[in-house]
């Protein structure tokens, strides 16, 4: 994917640079070296406080605990450490400690189904989903597109609260509404933000890269470690249009004309979640049933979970 990128970025600097060099901010610049570009949003780390159990249950929703806030392991009890940035290192003796991650994920169908980022549940044994509507429940992993970083999880014969639908079709409104777990959101209530589209920054020479059916480029500031798996909403079409993955490195965006180079998220399209949805969803458990504006929004609050995973 990085590669990818970096090609196709190469590719339209070349080619579709306008004599009066205005599609880019600097026509003498070259794009700096290719790692790191997509930095994938950093996960809450989750601690063996909890006990993990062999066989799948539904336990009460647990008391939200900080780190070090109670030194008798509780099995109601759920210990949220400080967040670890893919870039920096676990100290102050937490490596020993930490056995697990968290991201956030959303239901998208009323048997249970509901999707995430593939790295979220990476390298996971066991996974549990919870929220403010959603009793700790274990869940387990459906299929998977590496690639483009989209999962489905199923947590069996749970009702969800709230279902949301999935767009067929990309973006329509210039700002897009993300739910996700960031460390200040805590254990069952996500963050709330809003990002700008940039897609149309780029020229259409990229291809797949431009095209928000495949891949959206947000200017999110605020979306940051523990979003990953979050949905991104249209309140215009009343249904989610993107799946949160990582943000960019600023250095690859500053010869795009008028691109910001800092606070860029970017998040796997429509077309790529349908992909993977059409082959693993039961086309009869999912919403038809779009929501626009704040019924959306509110909606897609109720469908929002924070999923946890043991290694």
């Amino acid at each position: 994917m990085n590669r990818l990128i970096h090609a196709a970025l190469v590719v339209a600097s070349m080619a579709a640079l306008p004599p009066s060099g205005t599609l880019f901010r600097d026509s003498a610049a070259t794009l700096p070296s290719l790692d790191p570009f997509v930095r994938l949003l950093g996960v809450h780390p989750v601690d063996q406080g909890f006990p993990v159990t062999e066989q799948p249950v539904v336990m009460t929703v647990p008391r939200v605990i900080r780190q070090g806030a109670s030194a008798v392991p509780d099995p109601r009890q759920v210990s949220v450490p400080i967040v670890v940035t893919p870039s920096q290192p676990v100290g102050n003796g937490q490596q020993g400690d930490i056995i697990g991650k968290a991201g956030t994920g959303f239901f998208v169908g009323d048997d249970g189904t509901l999707l995430t980022a593939a790295h979220v549940v990476k390298q996971c044994s066991r996974m549990q989903i919870i929220s403010k509507y959603v009793a700790r429940t274990w869940v387990s992993l459906v299929g998977t597109d590496d690639v483009n970083d989209v999962a489905v999880l199923k947590a069996t014969g749970l009702h969800p609260p709230s279902v949301v639908r999935v767009s067929g079709a990309p973006p329509v409104s210039g700002k897009l509404f993300i739910l996700g777990y960031p460390e200040s959101a805590g254990l069952t209530v996500p963050a709330e933000t809003w990002a700008v589209m940039e897609n149309e920054k780029f020229p259409a020479s990229i291809g797949p890269l431009a095209n928000p059916r495949d891949l959206l480029w947000m200017s999110a500031p605020a979306v940051t470690h523990g979003y990953s798996g979050g949905p991104i909403f249209d309140p215009k079409l009343g249904a989610v249009v993107g799946i949160v993955k990582g943000e960019v490195d600023g250095g690859y965006l500053r010869l795009v004309r008028d691109m910001p180079t800092t606070g860029i998220a970017i998040g796997p399209g429509v077309g790529r979640i349908g992909e993977l949805m059409r082959h693993e969803v039961s086309y009869s458990a999912i919403s038809l049933i779009s929501s626009p504006g704040e019924a959306g929004e509110e909606t897609l609050r109720r469908a929002t979970v924070h999923v946890l995973c043991w290694r």
